[in-house]
């Protein structure tokens, strides 16, 4: 952790630094209000602009970073917040003080951008979670430390507020005086709310009501106290218990919605602050100091929790591939609902005393709870086991776009060494002397080779059959890794690739090509189709590995997949798809093809079953063409004068019987947990076998009695019912 760690030490300090001035202020502001006579709802308007801020700077911090940079970026946001600040304790306009506690939100958000975006860039897949972490310990504990910094001087003078510009332009002194440069950024595709919300409609609302429920709890919190007498250090602590219950309770919330249903979670936890709130002012009636302290922090805790939890619940139902995308969609819900929550608290509390505090935050709490229910009756609840995990994530300053480790990882861009671009350069000119400069460098550093050779690759001179095997040569272990990287960064030249690996490396040619095919996921029927069509006449066993090899990886792969992710991508139609393009090429092989792939992936076996039905029947239809002599002309020629072709004969139909029987009882050996689904699939294609199937399969005890009288039950489809209805007859008659 600590050799992780270290070299974010800079970084991770001054956003320490920076989130204690933030902490501070969040504090001063509404108790110096408090202390000037300012209604209500003109304190709880003012505070509600610092959300409004953090909107707009959840925005524009991308932006303003892409042009300025990360290190000017937060030099920039960091003064514009002490100013802010420092113009907060010249005068105490409310009008002011709204406009600068919305440039505080925004340069928060633009700072927190900034670290997220330059930690995710020093993360790996294996430390981010830690970074992560890490980086909300910081954030939480800078908060905590804030809010005994009041203590400093009196909240009446200007003191507090020149001590929270010195330590946000403090801040700035570790990032700038850093050695380390600020990562690139890349562009991130936004996810509007209502395309959110209809992906996860509980995920949304429960994170609209986190941002009216915390920020509402949070600034409002002081004016309660006041009203109570709960002044100087035991103001710190009462405002530090709920920032603290807002980070400890994480982790027993976490380890519930881990284990359990998430949604039942959420109903208690609903259920815990209902309680908590109408107790809160009750215990403060009593002056009971103590237990209403534990109370705030249950009750900040508690909604400090529903965002992560909001954040999983979305998750669950959305793409690996967009969670990014949603989380700025769940960062912009939970803003307005801060932008709400304290105006709409504040209004409360003028209306009906500043314990209505606690009866607004237990209204708001209710209609959540009331929204559970009725998602837990339309929806049903995912399995435990498939549920997101819960990360810890701070709601007080936002959370990371990039560095949440579900995300997809994408390994940072390097650059290449000088000798690589060295030998780019001189392949432009010279691809001989390029190529075995390459062989030289790979030799000496294996690490860089596949790099290079997808950037050699990208030049119009070279072979790439001819550098891939120079290279490998130079590096054979690598061979996989660099087919890869060949055929992602060329994807136009991966046919070339391919043909020089059938005449050269043959024994290596299944698992060369499956990584091939890996790499361009969306071609990769046809290229293993391509590469069947060359060998299949010289090495027909050639094509069962391929297919054996793509569907055990397959086959893994749907083993680690998310199961939204799982239901889009539909591998098992690919493996279908596969099968069948196979076929084509060897029909006599066709079942021997089907067991293979089926057995290499389980999980499409049914799918396979199916092409494997239609493949018979197509191939009966190819014979029954050439049986009858109906070449090419004369099937045009009956097609012009509207003659209909002759269904199959008995005997065809005995053949596909015979098939379909072989094919079920070779599956009924070899995956039985499959056996009862494929004899589904294939009695609606035959009915007829019904029979015949269910004897071989409770023979193999495979079937219960009530399946078997669904499947005889089952209504007689027939796979030939696009024949002419004297050619069915005479077929029916045939059967007789």
């Amino acid at each position: 952790m600590i050799v992780t760690l270290l070299p974010l030490f800079s970084l991770l300090l001054s956003c320490f630094i920076m989130m204690m001035g933030f902490g501070l202020t969040g504090l001063l502001m509404p108790v110096r209000m408090g202390l000037e006579g300012m209604n209500t709802d003109t304190i709880g308007m003012v505070l509600s602009m610092y959300a409004a801020g953090m909107l707009f700077g959840g925005l524009y911090a991308r932006v303003m970073i892409i042009r300025a940079g990360h290190i000017r970026m937060f030099a920039a946001v960091a003064a514009l917040a002490a100013i802010s600040v420092l113009a907060c304790g010249l005068s105490t306009n409310p009008w002011l003080w709204g406009l600068m506690r919305m440039l505080m939100g925004f340069c928060m958000a633009c700072a927190l951008a900034a670290i997220d975006s330059w930690l995710s860039e020093s993360a790996s897949q294996e430390t981010r979670g830690r970074i992560l972490a890490a980086n909300q310990i910081v954030i939480m504990g800078a908060f905590f430390v804030g809010q005994f910094l009041i203590n400093l001087s009196s909240p009446s003078t200007t003191t507090l507020f020149i001590v929270a510009g010195m330590l946000l332009s403090l801040a700035l002194i570790p990032i700038v005086m850093s050695r380390k440069a600020g990562p690139s950024v890349a562009e991130v595709r936004a996810m509007s709310m209502m395309a959110v919300f209809r992906l996860s409609p509980l995920g949304v609302v429960s994170c609209f009501f986190c941002g009216i429920l915390y920020s509402g709890m949070l600034n409002m919190l002081p004016i309660f106290a006041g009203s109570r007498g709960i002044e100087g250090f035991e103001l710190s602590l009462f405002m530090g218990a709920a920032v603290f219950g807002a980070f400890i309770l994480q982790f027993p919330v976490g380890y519930l919605s881990d284990h359990f249903d998430r949604r039942t979670v959420l109903f208690g936890l609903l259920i815990v602050t209902i309680g908590a709130s109408v107790a809160a002012p009750l215990l403060a009636a009593l002056e009971y100091r103590y237990p209403i302290m534990a109370a705030v922090a249950v009750i900040t805790g508690i909604f400090a929790c529903l965002y992560p939890m909001s954040i999983s619940e979305t998750f669950d139902k959305v793409l690996q591939s967009d969670m990014v995308a949603a989380m700025g969609g769940l960062i912009a819900t939970y803003a307005l609902g801060s932008i709400i929550g304290p105006y709409a608290s504040s209004l409360a509390m003028k209306t009906f005393g500043n314990d209505a505090l606690f009866g607004f935050l237990a209204v708001m709490e209710a209609l959540l709870l009331i929204f559970v229910v009725y998602r837990m009756r339309v929806r049903d609840a995912l399995p435990v086991e498939d549920q997101e995990k819960y990360v810890l994530h701070g709601v007080a300053g936002g959370s990371s776009l990039e560095i949440d480790p579900r995300f997809e990882y994408e390994e940072p861009e390097r650059p290449l060494s000088p000798e690589a671009e060295t030998v780019v350069k001189v392949a432009q000119n010279n691809p001989g002397a390029a190529v075995k400069m390459a062989i030289a460098l790979a030799e000496n550093s294996p690490e860089q080779a596949a790099q290079l050779a997808a950037a050699l690759s990208c030049v119009e001179q070279v072979d790439i059959a001819r550098l891939y095997a120079a290279i490998t040569e130079a590096a054979p272990e690598l061979s996989l890794y660099i087919a890869e990287a060949l055929a992602a960064a060329s994807p136009e030249q991966s046919n070339e690739l391919i043909d020089w690996l059938i005449r050269e490396r043959p024994d290596q040619l299944a698992e060369i090509l499956v990584a091939i095919a890996e790499a361009l996921p969306e071609q990769s029927v046809e290229i293993i189709g391509n590469a069947a069509e060359t060998m299949a006449e010289e090495a027909p066993e050639m094509l069962f590995d391929m297919a054996e090899t793509y569907a055990s990886h397959m086959s893994e792969q749907l083993e680690e997949m998310r199961p939204v992710d799982r239901a889009a991508s539909q591998p098992e139609h690919l493996a279908a798809e596969l099968y069948a393009r196979l076929a084509e090429i060897i029909p006599e092989r066709a079942a021997d093809l089907a067991y293979k792939v089926a057995e290499a992936m389980p999980e499409a076996a049914i799918e396979v079953a199916e092409a494997y039905v239609h493949t018979l029947i197509e191939e009966e239809a190819k014979q029954e063409a050439v049986e009858t002599d109906l070449d090419s002309e004369m099937i045009s020629r009956s097609w012009e004068k509207e003659e209909e072709p002759r269904g199959p004969s008995a005997e065809d139909e005995a053949r596909i019987a015979g098939a379909l029987t072989d094919f079920v009882n070779h599956v009924t050996e070899t995956m039985p947990e499959q056996a009862v689904k494929i004899a589904a699939v294939l009695v609606e294609s035959r009915p007829d076998l019904a029979s015949d199937l269910i004897e071989r399969l409770q023979s193999m005890h495979q079937l219960d009695n009530t399946l078997a009288s669904d499947l005889d039950e089952r209504p007689a489809p027939d796979i030939f019912a696009d024949y002419p209805r004297e050619e069915q007859e005479e077929r029916d008659a045939s059967r007789s």
